[in-house]
């Protein structure tokens, strides 16, 4: 998006700112005297096919039961080491794609590449800014809920041969592959080996109310500039025919030329860490700003930005395209953490989700994941807050900042164009939530 604006802290509520599956390739048995996986072929390469592209997992040796670690501590070309009892910063790579059917491995506490070069005899070292043949390896699926890691350096399995040292360092040089050479892997927060996305809570509206289990009426809240009163009626709010609507109408009150609906699972439903994620279908007229979004639940006691904010899907009005951001200290406002993606029509339904983890947070349209902000690259800019329970928002508003800075409206009504309020006029907007969903990694 182009353009954020500054929003003020408040009181209340809230700101709105904007398997592993794949080819049997021969499974490696848990001894380093067991046959071996067979040689690098071309059929190799298609298992990098089975990569979990964009995640954030951990590794561990077959042999020592030992996390694998690119510490920078150990010095400069120190090799990977598969020594470490617990999964931490050093111990968590993001999987790239490498292109042309391999992969690369980014370190989650330094956003460096790992590599195998082969001036260092094929020596794993974690500290390359860039991908080339020595950063590229192919993700081989043994089928036995371990993987092999083939360099294309080398053409040669990676392994974590202890009889080189105690921390067994991670070389590239076995044409074949055992137990040294196998590795089982999960996900950070869910989405790979070992677990599976398990369903804790959801709303399909299904009834003729508002649940009020699950969420809660805001009407107090008037920031950005925004243009509506925020009500309780069925005219703004409306569960029936399976779906919650919120509905934006060219009316007064209380000084505000629209009225529309909000809702909060504060109090009710707060999640730390997992998925979250929702079928929503959108009106289109630029100055219209329907927004699914979660806070931090402490926001009542340390504020905004402090609290955190995750914008899931944000749209302003126009029909092809939606955004996303994070907000936080040092990165507020006019976040630099932010993403713009193109869809075919808001006016469609699609499923908009976020999942969010100890080390990132990720984005999906219609299951295809748009984007990730790891914790490395957000705490460029300032702390890191989503290590806490968020609850969900879910509003339609009216004009404001952020609308504002894409139409450039200020007649009749900040953010506004007089096209959008005639529309709002003659048929009141809405928007229209399917369900709601969260998701846990278990």
């Amino acid at each position: 998006m182009t353009l954020r604006i500054l929003k003020a802290v408040r009181s209340g509520r809230g700101l709105l700112a904007v398997g592993l599956g794949g080819l049997l390739l021969g499974a490696p048995a848990c001894s380093p005297e067991s046959p071996s996986a067979p040689e690098a072929t071309e059929s190799v390469a298609q298992a990098a096919v089975a990569a979990p592209i964009g995640q954030t997992i951990w590794l561990k040796s077959c042999l020592t039961q030992k996390f694998v670690s690119a510490d920078g501590n150990l010095g400069a070309n120190a090799p990977l080491v598969a020594d470490r009892a617990a999964a931490a910063g050093w111990e968590q790579f993001q999987i790239i794609d490498g292109g042309n059917g391999t992969i690369a491995l980014r370190v989650a506490e330094t956003q460096k590449y790992v590599s195998a070069d082969t001036n260092l005899g094929g020596r794993l070292v974690a500290d390359r800014t860039a991908i080339g043949d020595w950063e590229r390896f192919t993700w081989v699926d043994f089928n036995n809920g371990t993987i092999g890691l083939l360099a294309k350096s080398t053409g040669k399995y990676v392994s974590t041969d202890t009889n080189r040292g105690g921390n067994a360092p991670l070389y590239a040089d076995r044409a074949t592959a055992g137990c040294w050479e196998a590795f089982s892997w999960a996900a950070v927060g869910g989405g790979g080996g070992g677990g599976s996305w398990k369903q804790i809570w959801s709303d399909e509206f299904n009834g003729t109310s508002v649940d009020a289990s699950n969420w809660s009426y805001v009407t107090n809240i008037h920031v950005n500039n925004e243009q509506q009163q925020y009500t309780t009626s069925s005219n703004n709010v409306q569960v029936n025919n399976g779906t919650l609507k919120l509905i934006a109408r060219r009316e007064t009150n209380n000084g505000y030329p629209f009225t529309s609906g909000r809702l909060e699972s504060a109090g009710k439903r707060e999640f730390r860490h997992g998925a979250v994620e929702a079928r929503l279908k959108m009106p289109v007229g630029p100055g219209l700003w329907p927004a699914f979004w979660m806070l931090g639940n402490d926001i009542n006691t340390i504020g905004w930005p402090a609290c955190g904010e995750l914008d899931i899907m944000e749209n302003v009005g126009y029909g092809n395209w939606t955004s996303a951001a994070l907000h936080g200290p040092g990165y507020s406002g006019n976040t630099p953490i932010n993403g713009q993606f193109t869809v075919d029509s808001v006016a469609n339904w699609h499923v908009y989700r976020t999942e969010y983890s100890p080390t990132e947070i990720k984005w999906f349209v219609d299951g295809t994941l748009v984007k990730t902000t790891t914790k490395a690259e957000v705490q460029r800019y300032g702390n890191w807050v989503y290590d806490k329970p968020l609850y969900i928002i879910l509003n339609l508003a009216v004009g404001g900042g952020y609308p504002f800075g894409m139409n450039g409206a200020t007649t009749p009504y900040y953010g506004v164009p007089q096209s959008t309020a005639d529309l709002i006029g003659r048929t009141p907007q809405t928007f229209e939530i399917d369900w709601v969903r969260v998701y846990q990694w278990q």
